[in-house]
């Protein structure tokens, strides 16, 4: 199966031009029961059980926090907008979204509304193979991430906010000083230490890690 194929299985499925109208598109009628969303919702746990299935399988040898930095890496808004537009997926949304809107966070729900609606009108197998097929490329890559990086991507994914780090106090001396470092994602807060404000952020985001995986 390829695009092509992609493109004409999906125009087929009677409403789907109605179905994935985003906001963007029509700004007057914006609301929160448009069917757009609720694929978009399913749209996303779909997308998270197929990739999440995929790398227990394909990587069984690998760590918890190896396989959760793949998966953070695959799903994240940035990474479903790049395939977004790497297979030009505008051409299925001509008439769902606002032609002039560039915004990773629209391509990225945009993709997530078109899994859950294929899934709802197909089935769990042709839903796999279509994200196999967009995801083809990247499924096996993982850029080293240094822990902020992962805590962002991750908070990008969940809250669609880039995390916050906030100094709470500075101790130690002019010679050894010493930075305390408060992240908080959700309910979720640690707090971490360092001789600069940079290496406490990077120790907090290091707990924020071990502390998610332990969810």
């Amino acid at each position: 199966m390829n695009n092509t194929d992609i493109f004409k299985i999906i125009k087929s499925i009677k409403g789907y031009q109605t179905s994935l109208k985003h906001d963007s598109y029509d700004k007057r009628q914006k609301n929160s029961n448009k069917p757009f969303q609720k694929y978009e919702f399913l749209g996303d746990r779909v997308l998270g059980l197929v990739i999440s299935e995929y790398l227990i399988n394909n990587f069984s040898n690998s760590s918890l926090d190896e396989i959760s930095r793949r998966f953070i890496h695959l799903v994240n808004t940035s990474m479903l907008a790049k395939i977004f537009k790497k297979h030009d997926l505008i051409e299925i949304f001509k008439h769902q979204l606002d032609p002039q809107s560039s915004k990773n966070s629209i391509y990225a729900d945009a993709l997530e509304s078109l899994i859950g609606f294929i899934y709802i009108n197909k089935d769990l197998n042709f839903t796999k193979e279509f994200i196999y097929l967009l995801w083809n490329d990247e499924l096996n890559t993982l850029p080293l991430k240094d822990p902020k990086t992962f805590i962002q991507e991750y908070s990008q994914k969940k809250n669609k906010k880039i995390p916050q780090y906030k100094l709470i106090d500075e101790l130690g001396t002019k010679h050894k000083p010493k930075f305390l470092v408060e992240l908080k994602i959700n309910d979720l807060t640690v707090e971490g230490e360092g001789i600069s404000k940079q290496k406490a952020e990077i120790a907090a985001a290091k707990k924020m890690i071990k502390l998610i995986d332990s969810k």
